[in-house]
């Protein structure tokens, strides 16, 4: 079986490593996956849940914002934060969400508070759909 090595690296950490057999992401442009023998690409990657397959069964995991690298042998995302999705508290995420939203409303486009209030809806969107 072909695989497919992964990492995936915080600012403070390597946060996990793996070989697989495929990854799902988010990109900016939409969910891509990733098989062994993938052509090169670089991508941004957007808040959201990330699957990585491996022999052991699939691990899922909340990140935020960064870029992805993958090539044939390699996957690297290169992100703000990596949380196992197992571990989220939907509730908590469904409230986040509901809280990050009203903000956003209540923001001006183009300013840090909308900026910051977006972040937040999107990763509160991320959890609760764990």
């Amino acid at each position: 079986m072909t695989t497919v090595e992964v990492e995936i690296v915080t600012p403070t950490a390597i946060a996990y490593q793996a070989v697989a057999t495929e990854v799902t992401a988010p990109g900016f442009h939409g969910a891509f996956g990733v098989l062994p023998d993938h052509s090169p690409f670089l991508s941004v990657i957007t808040p959201g849940v990330i699957t990585v397959n491996t022999a052991d069964g699939v691990n899922r995991f909340i990140i935020g914002r960064g870029f992805v690298e993958a090539g044939p042998s390699r996957v690297v995302l290169l992100t703000e934060s990596c949380e196992p999705a197992d571990g989220v508290d939907t509730r908590a995420a469904e409230q986040e969400l509901e809280q990050a939203e009203k903000d956003l409303a209540a923001a001006e486009p183009g300013t840090g508070e909308h900026r910051d209030a977006d972040h937040r809806a999107q990763m509160a969107r991320a959890r609760a759909s764990a």
